[in-house]
Order: C-alpha cells, then sequence, then structure tokens
C-alpha cells in the first residue's frame, strides 16, 4: 500500500546525515512518510518508550553515537526481549561492525552509509519490516507453544491423564504411555490411528465427537469435550478431553495435541446426585402435597365442627351456664387445632421449597397498627400491658406483607403467653446499619438460659417452657425463622434470665415512596346490616357439594330474613341457576367435583348476563399462595373454612352492598 503513511525514527548525531536518509528514502519510493530525530542514543531510547502503544514502523540508527554504539542501544531496545517493540535497520561506516553480530542483537538489517542509495535503503526498510513480522510471529507461536507445554506438564503432574498429538497432514496419531492405561488399552495390542481410536468411541457419542474436533478446528478455538468410550473390557468409561490445534500461515492445521483423563468417577458420583436430588424433590412434594391434602381433609369436618358450635354459641335462647362452658371447650379445642394445621403447612411449605412470597413496600406503621389491635384482646386476657413506642410513620420496607405480619403476631402472642403475671410488652422500631429496620419485642418473662438459645429455633422444641392452659406445637418460631430469611432479614433474641427477653427482625429498608397499605378495611364496611321488616330481599347461590358445609350455611342464613338461599351441587348446575336467578351474590366452593369453583369464576365473568355478580371463595385451601392465586383469579373475597360466623356475615354484607352499587350504576348508564 505506497499510500500508507510510515513513521520513521531516525537516530543519528550527524545532522547532514539526518537530512541525507530523509531524501533518499522520499526518493526512493512514492510512499508518504513521517519523521522523528534523536541526536542520541538515550534521547532516542526515550522516544521509543513514549511510543510503545503505537511504535514507529522502523528505526535508522547510526552505529556510532556519542553516547553509545548501535549493539548497546539495541540491548535497551530489546529489554531482555528478543526483539525490539519495531524494526530497526543499522546505519553503519565502512567496516565499523559486524552485521551477523548485529542481527543477533536484535536489528532486521544493517546497511553502510558509503554505498547507501535511495534504492538500497528503500528496500532495506521493507525488508525489516517483512523480517521482523515473521520474527514476531514465530516468537508469538513459541510462547503459545511453550505456555500450552507448561499446562500440561502440571496436568500431567498431579492428574491421572496422558498426552497425545495429531499430526493432521498426514494423519499419524501418538499416544504417550500413560495414554493407554486412561484408555484401557496396551501398546502391544493397540496401535493409535484416527480409525482405531474412533471404533473406541461409544457408539452414540462417536458422530457428536467428531463434529466437535471439526467445529473446534475450523473455529480456532481450544477443543473440550466429554465422551464414553468402550474399551476390551467392556466397562465404558468418561473420558475428558482438553486440546489445542497450532496453524500455519494460511490458517490450515498443522498438529492438533492435548491431554485426556478418565472422569468416570465424578460422572457416576453425578450421576447419583442427580438421583438422589430429584428422589429428594419426589419425597418433598409428595410430602408438601400430602400435607396439603391432610390441611383441606382436617379443614373440612373442622369447618362443620367449628361453624354449628358458633350457631349454638349465638342461639336464642342463649345456652345455660353449663352448655355455654361445653361449648367455649369445643371451639377452644376445635380454634386450637386449626391453629396447629397451619402452623405444619406453613412448615412443610418452606421446607419444600414451595413457599410464595409477595415482596413489596411495606408500611410499618400500618402493619404495628394492625398487630396492636389483633393481640389487644389475648394480652388483656392475661391481664399484660402493650405498649407500641411511636417512630417514623413513613418507614417501609421490603417484604411480604401477610408474612410479616405473621411474624410479628407470634413474637407478640409469645411475649403475652411466656409472660409473668402483670408484665408488660413493648415494641421499638429503630434503624439498623447500614440499610434496615429493626423490630424489637421485649417481655418482662423468665428469659432464657444459654442452653435455651442454643435450642430456640428447633421445631417441635417448647424448650421444656409449660404455661398451664396455654398449647402450642413448638414450630413458631421456627417458622418464623424461615419466612424472615425468605424476605432477605435477620431474626434473633437477647435473653437475661429473670429478666425477660427481646425477641428482634431485621428487614430491608425500602426507597419506595409510597408504600402499599395494608389497614383493615374501614369499619364502616364491615358492620353487620341492620335488617329491617321491609328490606328488600337478596338472593345467594352457595354452590357447594359438602352436605355439612352446606347445612351450615343455611342454618347461618336462618339469621338473615333478607337472604334468601339458592344451592347448586356442583359447578354447571351452579352456572345455569346463576343465568336463570341472577343471585345478588355467589359463594362458591373451589373444589368443586365437576369444575374448579376458579374455572366457573371465569365462566361466569365472561358471561355479560353473570359478569356483574359478586363471587365469594369458601375454601378449605387455605394456605396464603391459594388466598393470592384466588383473589388473581378475580373472586371477590376468599374466606377459608373452618368459617367465621361473624367475618362471613360482614363480608356478605360488604359483597350486598357491592353488587346494589354495581345495579345503580348499570341502571344510569341504561337510562344514558
Amino acid at each position: 500500500m505506497k499510500n500508507q503513511l510510515w513513521h520513521i525514527l531516525i537516530i543519528d548525531d550527524s545532522p547532514d546525515d539526518r537530512a541525507d536518509l530523509r531524501q533518499m528514502l522520499l526518493r526512493g519510493s512514492d510512499r508518504r512518510y513521517r519523521f522523528s530525530e534523536a541526536e542520541l542514543g538515550a534521547d532516542g531510547l526515550r522516544q521509543l518508550q513514549q511510543t510503545r502503544e503505537d511504535p514507529y514502523d522502523c528505526i535508522l540508527l547510526d552505529y556510532s553515537l556519542p553516547d553509545m554504539n548501535a549493539e548497546e542501544l539495541l540491548a535497551a531496545f530489546c529489554a531482555g526481549a528478543d526483539l525490539p517493540p519495531c524494526p530497526v535497520v543499522v546505519v553503519t561506516g565502512s567496516g565499523r561492525a559486524d552485521g551477523r553480530k548485529l542481527l543477533r542483537a536484535g536489528a532486521q538489517d544493517y546497511i553502510g552509509k558509503d554505498w547507501t542509495t535511495p534504492e538500497s535503503l528503500t528496500r532495506a526498510v521493507e525488508n525489516s519490516r517483512e523480517r521482523f513480522a515473521l520474527l514476531a510471529d514465530r516468537a508469538e507461536a513459541r510462547e503459545v507453544l511453550r505456555t500450552e507445554r507448561e499446562r500440561l506438564d502440571l496436568a500431567l503432574t498431579y492428574g491421572n491423564m496422558g498426552i497425545y498429538e495429531w499430526h493432521m497432514v498426514d494423519d499419524r496419531l501418538w499416544w504417550s504411555a500413560e495414554l493407554y492405561r486412561v484408555f484401557g488399552v496396551t501398546p502391544e495390542t493397540f496401535i493409535p490411528t484416527l480409525d482405531t481410536f474412533s471404533a473406541l468411541l461409544h457408539p452414540d457419542d462417536r458422530e457428536v465427537f467428531w463434529q466437535n474436533v471439526a467445529e473446534s478446528i475450523a473455529q480456532r478455538q481450544p477443543f473440550l469435550n466429554e465422551f464414553r468410550i468402550v474399551p476390551p473390557d467392556g466397562k465404558v468409561r468418561w473420558i475428558a478431553d482438553r486440546g489445542q490445534t497450532e496453524y500455519d500461515a494460511e490458517g490450515r492445521g498443522l498438529r492438533h495435541f492435548g491431554v485426556a483423563f478418565d472422569v468416570t468417577e465424578g460422572k457416576v458420583a453425578e450421576a447419583k446426585l442427580i438421583e438422589a436430588k430429584v428422589a429428594a424433590e419426589i419425597a418433598n412434594n409428595a410430602k408438601s402435597d400430602f400435607l396439603s391434602s391432610m390441611s383441606h381433609e382436617l379443614r373440612t369436618p373442622l369447618h362443620a365442627i367449628l361453624g354449628f358450635a358458633q350457631l349454638i354459641d349465638l342461639a336464642s335462647p342463649p345456652p345455660t351456664p353449663a352448655q355455654k362452658r361445653s361449648i367455649d371447650q369445643v371451639l377452644k379445642a376445635g380454634w386450637h387445632l386449626l391453629g396447629l394445621i397451619n402452623e405444619v403447612l406453613d412448615l412443610a411449605l418452606i421446607e419444600s421449597g414451595k413457599l410464595s412470597l409477595s415482596m413489596e413496600p411495606v408500611a410499618l406503621a400500618e402493619v404495628l397498627r394492625d398487630c396492636e389491635a389483633m393481640v389487644e384482646p389475648e394480652a388483656q386476657k392475661h391481664g399484660i400491658s402493650v405498649a407500641f413506642a411511636p417512630f417514623e410513620a413513613g418507614c417501609s420496607v421490603d417484604a411480604d406483607p401477610t408474612r410479616v405480619k405473621q411474624v410479628i403476631i407470634n413474637l407478640l402472642s409469645n411475649a403475652i403467653k411466656y409472660n409473668k403475671p402483670g408484665g408488660a410488652v413493648c415494641v421499638t422500631c429503630a434503624p439498623s446499619p447500614p440499610e434496615s429496620m429493626r423490630i424489637s419485642v421485649r417481655d418482662t418473662g423468665e428469659g432464657l438460659t444459654p442452653g435455651q438459645l442454643a435450642q430456640l429455633f428447633q421445631p417441635f422444641n417448647r424448650l421444656g417452657q409449660k404455661v398451664p392452659g396455654e398449647e402450642g406445637t413448638g414450630i413458631g418460631l421456627v417458622v418464623c425463622k424461615r419466612l424472615v430469611d425468605a424476605m432477605n432479614g435477620r431474626i434473633g433474641v437477647d435473653s437475661t434470665v429473670g429478666q425477660g427477653s427481646v425477641f428482634w427482625v431485621e428487614l430491608k429498608l425500602t426507597t419506595e415512596a409510597q408504600a402499599a397499605s395494608y389497614a383493615a378495611e374501614p369499619t364502616g364496611l364491615v358492620q353487620e346490616a341492620q335488617v329491617l321488616g321491609e328490606a328488600p330481599l337478596h338472593t345467594l347461590l352457595y354452590v357447594e357439594d359438602n352436605p355439612a358445609n352446606l347445612l351450615l350455611v343455611e342454618e347461618i342464613l336462618l339469621r338473615r330474613s333478607d337472604i334468601h338461599l339458592l344451592s347448586a351441587r356442583n359447578a354447571n348446575q351452579g352456572i345455569r341457576l346463576a343465568r336463570s336467578f341472577l343471585p345478588d351474590v355467589i359463594l362458591m366452593d373451589v373444589n368443586l367435583p365437576d369444575i374448579s369453583g376458579s374455572s366457573a369464576l371465569k365462566i361466569l365473568a365472561d358471561d355479560p348476563a353473570t359478569a356483574h355478580i359478586p363471587v365469594l371463595a369458601l375454601s378449605a385451601d387455605a394456605n396464603p399462595g391459594d388466598i393470592e392465586k384466588g383473589l388473581l383469579a378475580g373472586f371477590f373475597r376468599y374466606l377459608t373454612k373452618p368459617i367465621k360466623v361473624n367475618e362471613f356475615m360482614k363480608t356478605l354484607d360488604v359483597a350486598l352492598r357491592s353488587a346494589k352499587t354495581d345495579a345503580a350504576v348499570a341502571a344510569k348508564e341504561e337510562e344514558v
């Protein structure tokens, strides 16, 4: 490329000689040049070091300089390497230097001042550049080969492996003595060729192996492969192969060399590990499914037991004192059993990895306000004062709102349950560096010993604490810890025997400006309806296949003269009744014999005639994931079994008011 600009450095102490060299290069060809100059060797060395990122195209170096000669300067240029950073042509006086010695010192060419012509000088510069490029390529190839051989030597020293070479020009294959042992053959009975090696390959791996080799060579990439062989003893072995190919100037493969080693033990162990993992996952899923099923099956009879017990408790005339004591015991035992079911199911979901969290900004002030309202009756019952210290109202943390409330309520319940008579509980919030908020629950109980603290988060371990009239599973704190861990938080305790304990939870602060609000519905929306004699009649359609559950809801609605009950035993029948009677509200079991309640909900929502009807879910599937899934499916509310009569009544009133509002809006739209 004649138009390429070459940068030439001329190092010569004679201004006239520098000018002559410039003029000869300019006259020797129509190439364009840019020149830099130096009078001393030290100046030339400094200029070369300043341009190492973009070196000169060539250096014209006078042999004799005032401060050093060309051989000394070449040694400084090379700095211990075989070559300087760019081509060097030494310009000598008559008989002053040994050309072979200059070439060994790092020069690419030399020329005498007395017989230099524009053509010879130009040719010397061009030849030096070509020779420099060739020597640089060879030096790079030698360095690559040296590095690869060092790696191979290290691998052979520490691994059970052998080396091989494949001369690709004539397809000769050479193996080291160790490689025969790796492949399970002997030099006396096996001659390594491409054909004999290919015959060793497992039939299922043969085509893929050679395809990988071809792609590696074509893409100039190291060869990395794992394959199976079948040696003469018939025992299949796994082999790992790591290889590299050398190429000629045209890019054709010359020699492929590498190492191969037996990885059968590792593959067998990996297969066993995968098998064990699959078996563990199957067992976990089976356990989770079993517990989920058991939870559903236990909730169904509890629904009837607790529901009818509540009806008897609310009967008119009221039960006698003796009957009241019996009913209270039934309700207490029933709700306690329900709590046990919930805790065991929570722990099973966490341990099986199926716990679903909805991480979002949570306003701590609202969560703590809800928790305070929920534990107040329990605190009054035990004679324990509970105080919540004020803190910044705008503070929010990254958490699952339902689960963080569950954790704090559990800690508060324990602080009340295991407190001393007339004791106190104090809840505080404070920043915890670097970016967390700590919620602390302090009690004035007996405290915990170091031995008890060591066993604190073990399942089904109540640490020997027995409080008369108080029952539990001993897994509440375990569930709390797993939930907090899953929310990327921390939980811990500080305790002093005789003085009390402080259980604390740390959660990450969120930078979201608006934290979601999780306060309970306004009181005005959940008050029981005041039914007047002339109140309009509402229709409720209950889709339920369990006769006991249906009977319970019928008994509950006997107390509501403003509601007419329709019932259906399966989803399809319920859909037909909904389309025929257009009830104000639909109460639907999620698990029905023909299609699911969620599927029935979708059919009703897609029908313009029934799309406006609020549909309440009533199900024994009560874990938070089921509830969230149901609400996302479009249920107006999701109620769980066993039913709580007052909660059911309030939710029914909310649905009826919503249906009334929707009907009024629809009527106005029709008028328009």
